[in-house]
């Protein structure tokens, strides 16, 4: 398979044909020769052939074009190509039609006309000539030279693919894929791929073989797919081809020393470019008694072959299939197995069964591995018994049997097999195929790792370090990483330094860490690659650098580790160590994402909330959440309470919020303890109580959480849920903006500014609203120029100052700003006088709740200040002002109803009503008032007395 990304069988590629790159290679005289002499005769044929051309035979003219265009014994000149093509066409050749058609299409040798190409392609296509079908095709598919036409195109496509004509085979088959002119129809779609397949049509091949990756239109089958893959393959790079198979794609038949596999690759690759070489007789294989030799080792084997000794074939065709001292070659590995085994060797039937599981050298035949396993597996050979377990395990070629494998794990076992034991021991541990028992999967890890199985060594570290089956024992454990580690074993070296960097059993160390994750990650372990790109960007053991923690990352990341696939996308979100790319950030959270990851699909959920990188979608935000709330993730439990509390994605349901925000802070999730926490503040979802909700905000509050610290904070200052204690209130406070928290500083100034729980420090107070201003908190901008309008924090009184601050606030939709900018416009304080504007600065501040600004408004509507004098909306907003406890606004009603003024009948009852309840919230005119009210009913019945004598 090709290394760089590929598109996907749906995407038509319209290019049928690609011009092969060439390969340097030495000079060889003999070669040159040859190719001189070739020249020569392509030269005298062009010759001979323009003779043709021009006493006007129709198809040497054609060739002439194509001559002129290839280049073939002669220099390329399309201008002259284009003038032969045109002749033969003009005498009915229909493949000069389509050439001189295409060369109009993209103007090659002649100016470009695409609706002349299109007519031409007309009458080539009307004579049934497949290839101008399809290229017609091709232009209505594209609007070229003709309106975009998806359903001609297709119909075209299939006149062509009805003769056999593989491109349109191939396109037609594309536009199954795509619903292009035809309904999607996957099936089709294969099955036309499949017929242009049959003609070694390479574009076929590959898209046929990605239906099989991707499982579009057939049965998902990536053996076919390679299969397909290396028959395109073939087309381009011949001797790559025995390369091509699991070899490249899964690491078959890889040496474990990689750097010694890739120097024999590289001999190999430079005798000819052939597979790899890899013959080695035993000895000089392993330097047994000789100097290790391995162009003598493949020698020997080979002699040895020659006289059909079985052990000498078998390890001779492993030779072949490694490249160990000869050209590597699967197919001759292949056949030297099947020679062995014929004899019955029993290490040579179980490499055929390998061959067989694995497609190496032979199609993919999991029921023949098998039989091959169970051949080798009755004559009593360990690892072909092992290897059938295996396959029983995992319903490979056999029906999923696992007391069938436990029944050939135990004789492979029996003869002391160490992979046959640790797999036991799994068994053993999961419950597979036997009764599950920690403590017989210990003996098993026990018996391998006595062998030095570096797998079950790590298995035994793990059963020490979560205390399965033996007493916990973290400095045990630690030992056994480090015993399997230092024979190699990648997974054990990362366990090993996980335990260093947490302190785990050993000494925290985070040199050692970073030392023992490199050599994992050397041998390509994807969670060390990960790990060490945490220590690299934190700066653990290394030097902080973000740049090699981004590559250590994208190692991880291509072998599709979610944990480092999450980590990168992190790393494009916020743009630490590339540069920020959100769309890519989403990718890589949803390819985690659906490998499982949850952290991964709650953050590709939040970019779908967001449109950070995707196009904004709540639904889809809810799906993913779901998924990782399902796997218990706090944050997906949290973030998913918020959508059902506020409609996101899904019907809003309070009950369902208050679920989600309990299970998250069950695990004790910070965030979602103080959500917790304001819902019983203000009773959502559950009974108001500000007691529990003090409790929630504390417990987060203690495990660091700013939120919370400044809520708690807030109760303690004004005495909700908990006893008033200013002293508390500030504490609280102070650690919420020593951390930078906005409103914390804001709410720290202000109990600075009017010395609650603190002593009065003007200058702390100023401090502290700028530090929140410069994060651009609205509250502490407005008080900042309520400070400045005021002369107050030992400010001078700068109403310029103060302006430009109500207005940064009031852009930020703070509704006191937006007030308080208005009233300096009204009266033109620091600004130029604009009634006009005020009065839609008090329209704004009133739509967020501002009751000063309902006032403003009454009062500009009773002016005619900003907007026609209206009496009667002047009154509608004295009433909402005074509905919400405004002292001026019930003033005013009360004077009104005194007097009948705009509008109003005179009504002493009301006005009483109103008079009073603003004398009560402290207003000293509305007690004036009120006492006129008291002197003029005293002296009303005086007069009525008096009138009464003299009547």
């Amino acid at each position: 398979m090709e290394n760089n990304t590929r598109n996907h069988p749906s995407q038509k590629d319209p290019n049928q044909e690609n011009p092969q790159a060439q390969n340097v290679v030495f000079v060889d005289f003999l070669s040159v020769k040859k190719a001189m002499e070739n020249l020569r005769k392509s030269k005298e044929n062009f010759q001979q052939l323009l003779g043709q051309a021009e006493l006007g035979d129709a198809s040497a003219q054609y060739d002439l074009g194509v001559r002129y265009i290839t280049g073939d014994g002669v220099k390329t000149n399309e201008a002259e190509a284009v003038r032969w093509f045109q002749k033969s066409s003009d005498q009915g050749d229909l493949r000069a039609l389509e050439a001189y058609a295409r060369c109009l299409l993209t103007g090659s040798g002649v100016a470009q006309d695409k609706a002349r190409a299109v007519e031409l392609l007309e009458q080539g296509s009307a004579q049934g000539f497949p290839s101008a079908q399809c290229s017609l095709g091709l232009c209505y598919e594209n609007g070229s030279g003709v309106q975009a036409d998806p359903l001609r195109a297709a119909e075209l496509y299939t006149l062509a693919a009805e003769q056999g004509y593989a491109p349109a085979q191939c396109n037609l088959a594309v536009c199954y894929l795509n619903a292009i002119g035809v309904e999607k129809d996957c099936l089709q779609a294969a099955a036309w791929l499949q017929r242009a397949v049959e003609q070694d049509y390479a574009r076929a091949q590959r898209i046929l073989g990605r239906c099989y990756e991707y499982g579009d239109g057939v049965e998902k089958d990536m053996s076919r797919a390679i299969e397909l893959y290396t028959l395109a393959a073939a087309q381009e790079y011949a001797p790559a081809l025995c390369d091509l198979g699991l070899c490249c794609e899964f690491g078959t038949g890889v040496a474990k020393d990689l750097p010694k596999a890739a120097e024999l690759y590289t001999r190999a690759a430079m005798l000819g470019n052939a597979p790899a070489q890899c013959n080695l007789a035993v000895c000089y294989l392993q330097g047994i008694g000789v100097e290790r030799d391995l162009t003598q080792a493949a020698a020997w084997l080979q002699k040895a072959s020659a006289q059909e000794f079985p052990r000498a074939q078998r390890i001779l065709g492993c030779c072949y299939e490694n490249g160990d001292g000869v050209e590597k070659s699967i197919d001759e590995a292949v056949r030297l197995y099947r020679l062995a085994a014929k004899q019955n060797y029993p290490p040579a039937l179980c490499d055929l069964g390998l061959c067989y599981e694995f497609g190496t050298g032979v199609p993919s035949d999991l029921e023949k591995a098998v039989e091959y396993y169970q051949k080798a597996g009755d004559a009593g050979y360990a690892p072909a018994q092992c290897n059938l377990a295996v396959c029983f395990l995992n319903g490979n070629g056999a029906a999923k049997d696992s007391a069938k494998a436990v029944e050939w794990l135990r004789k492979a076992a029996a003869q002391e097999f160490p992979r046959a034991q640790r797999l036991l021991g799994c068994c053993y541990e999961n419950g597979d195929g036997v009764e599950k028992n920690s403590d017989e999967a210990v003996g098993w890890y026990r018996s391998a790792a006595k062998q030095n199985y570096p797998p079950a060594l790590c298995d035994l570290g793990l059963c020490y370090e979560f205390g399965t089956g033996v007493e916990q024992s973290l400095e045990k454990a630690c030992e056994f990483y480090e015993q399997a580690g230092r024979l190699g074993h990648a997974s054990a070296q990362c366990n090993l330094a996980y335990c260093y960097l947490n302190g785990n059993g050993v000494p925290q160390d985070y040199e050692k860490a970073v030392e023992w994750l490199r050599k994992s990650a050397a041998q390509g372990f994807a969670r060390a690659q990960r790990l060490l790109g945490c220590c690299c960007e934190n700066g653990d053991g290394v030097p902080r650098n973000i740049d090699e923690a981004v590559k250590w990352y994208a190692l991880s990341a291509g072998q599709n580790y979610p944990p480092a696939l999450c980590d990168l996308g992190l790393c494009y979100e916020l743009g630490t160590g590339v540069e920020t790319d959100l769309a890519r950030a989403a990718s890589l959270y949803e390819q985690a994402g659906r490998l499982g990851h949850a952290p991964s699909q709650c953050n590709l959920a939040v970019c779908l909330l967001n449109g950070n990188g995707v196009t904004q979608n709540e639904k889809q935000a809810v799906e993913w959440l779901q998924k990782s709330a399902a796997q218990g993730f706090a944050r997906a439990q949290r973030i998913l309470g918020c959508c059902c509390e506020n409609g996101d994605g899904v019907p809003r349901d309070i009950a369902a919020a208050v679920k989600w925000y309990r299970l998250a802070a069950e695990q004790n999730y910070p965030p979602a303890l103080c959500d917790l926490g304001l819902c019983y503040e203000f009773g959502t979802g559950v009974e108001t109580d500000r007691t529990i909700a003090v409790q929630y905000y504390e417990k987060a509050a203690k495990l660091g959480h700013t939120a919370s610290q400044c809520n708690l904070g807030y109760c303690y200052l004004n005495g909700i849920g908990a006893a008033k204690d200013a002293v508390q209130a500030v504490n609280w406070f102070r650690r919420a903006a020593e951390r930078g928290f906005p409103r914390a500083l804001h709410l720290l100034g202000c109990c600075y500014e009017e010395g609650d729980g603190v002593g009065q420090d003007d200058a702390h107070a100023v401090e502290c609203y700028r530090q929140a201003a410069e994060q651009d908190y609205a509250p502490a901008i407005n008080d900042l120029g309520l400070c400045y309008a005021r002369a107050a924090c030992g400010l001078t009184q700068d109403y310029v100052q103060a302006a430009a601050l109500y207005r940064r606030a009031a852009e930020l939709g703070n509704g006191t700003a937006q007030n308080n900018l208005g009233d300096l416009l009204y009266k033109g304080l620091g600004v130029q006088k604009d009634v006009g504007e005020a009065f839609r600065w008090f329209e704004r501040a009133a739509e967020k709740g501002s009751v000063s600004a309902l006032y403003n408004l009454g009062l500009c509507y009773e002016m005619g200040s900003g907007v026609r004098k209206d009496s009667r909306k002047a009154a509608e907003y004295y009433r909402r002002a005074a509905g919400k406890d405004h002292k001026g606004a019930m003033l005013t009603l009360g004077r009104w109803f005194l007097e009948g003024r705009s509008g109003f009948k005179k009504d002493p009852e009301q006005a009483k009503h109103w008079l009073e309840q603003a004398a009560a919230l402290g207003s000293e005119e509305a007690k004036d008032e009120l006492e006129k009210l008291r002197k003029e009913s005293q002296e009303s019945p005086k007069k009525k007395r008096f009138l009464g004598l003299f009547s």
